[in-house]
């Protein structure tokens, strides 16, 4: 139940979760990102072991950003997947855009990468985040399981083959509005999948609405991450745990940049009421359906991307670059590691 308390999220070491896994110190841990998951849908992860991948990715998202327009409009995206201009720089002005630049990634498939003559090693910098990213994600959902009442290993049985995107965004400064108030350039909504782990620079800008509350910023310094939880999750806990609103306004003075990783099971699980979240007084509220449906029902719902092109319409898209290793298995290992 709702604590009907209205407070920022907060912060948590994560450390002991990948450390000393079933401590003391790690059930706890555990006990206050459940509570979290209830309150807010919110909560910074600090001490979570990313630290090197992490600067490596925004070197990489600074690098990406600062190549020329042509250049990274000719990777624009198609079936999720490129580079979305924003709107005030588009050169071609028929390719969908946004208030900001950003830039699309899926795991395994084919990808829209950089030139690899102008973005040397940019592929392998992105993957080695992404399995980095997984690890932690790994650590999360064991904790988050347990206190489900369920096996450990619930989420990893069913993530051999997750649907995770990585998104690397960068916001321009613009002054305040009339209002006194930053324009919102990121429209409030929630996130559709499982668990979305935000790497952020430090810069402010990300607001988050609790239930029964007012627009909240979230304060992250540089290096942290910021977890949330998507409205999968939610159904999956009969909305035990929340997926809260939220939104980004336009820095200040500031670029700022930002690498959301968003973390979705194999689309053929089956996303059913808990048991542990199912009682007299909260009955199931959601028919069981597969995260596969669930996923593409909201996307379409949300219109995502629906005036992009799908691959095949295109042309040529960009393949994978000679440095990128082709064979690989993104399985969600039972231990919380990945291949």
């Amino acid at each position: 139940m709702h604590t009907g308390k209205v407070a920022a999220p907060p912060t948590i070491d994560v450390s002991p979760l990948r450390v000393e896994p079933g401590s003391a110190a790690a059930a706890a841990c555990a006990d206050v990102i459940h509570a979290a998951c209830i309150d807010t849908g919110f909560f910074v992860a600090s001490d979570h072991g990313l630290d090197a991948p992490l600067r490596d990715v925004f070197a990489a998202a600074h690098a990406l950003f600062a190549l020329p327009q042509t250049a990274k409009e000719s990777i624009a995206m198609a079936d999720r997947r490129g580079f979305v201009p924003a709107r005030q720089h588009a050169i071609d002005h028929t390719l969908h855009s946004a208030p900001m630049e950003y830039y699309d990634v899926g795991m395994g498939g084919i990808n829209r990468w950089p030139d690899p003559h102008d973005l040397h090693g940019f592929a392998d910098v992105v993957v080695g985040y992404q399995t980095a990213a997984l690890s932690t994600a790994a650590d999360l959902l064991r904790a988050v399981a347990v206190t489900l009442d369920l096996e450990a290993t619930f989420f990893a049985d069913r993530m051999l083959d997750p649907q995770c995107f990585l998104r690397m965004m960068h916001y321009e400064p613009s002054p305040p509005g009339p209002d006194g108030h930053a324009p919102v350039l990121s429209e409030q909504h929630t996130d559709y999948g499982l668990i979305t782990l935000l790497a952020t620079d430090g810069v402010g800008g990300l607001e988050v609405r609790p239930r029964d509350g007012a627009w909240t910023p979230v304060h992250a310094p540089p290096g942290s991450l910021i977890v949330n939880l998507g409205d999968m999750l939610a159904r999956w806990t009969n909305d035990r745990f929340v997926s809260t609103p939220h939104q980004v306004r336009a820095p200040a003075t500031d670029h700022r940049y930002s690498v959301p990783f968003f973390v979705n099971p194999d689309p053929a699980t089956t996303v059913a009421c808990l048991p542990s979240c199912v009682t007299a007084e909260r009955p199931c509220r959601y028919a069981p359906v597969t995260a596969g449906e669930f996923l593409a029902q909201r996307i379409v719902d949300g219109g995502y991307m629906a005036d992009t092109p799908q691959l095949g319409q295109t042309g040529d898209l960009a393949a994978e670059p000679e440095d990128f290793p082709q064979a690989r298995n993104w399985a969600f290992r039972r231990d919380g590691n990945f291949s």
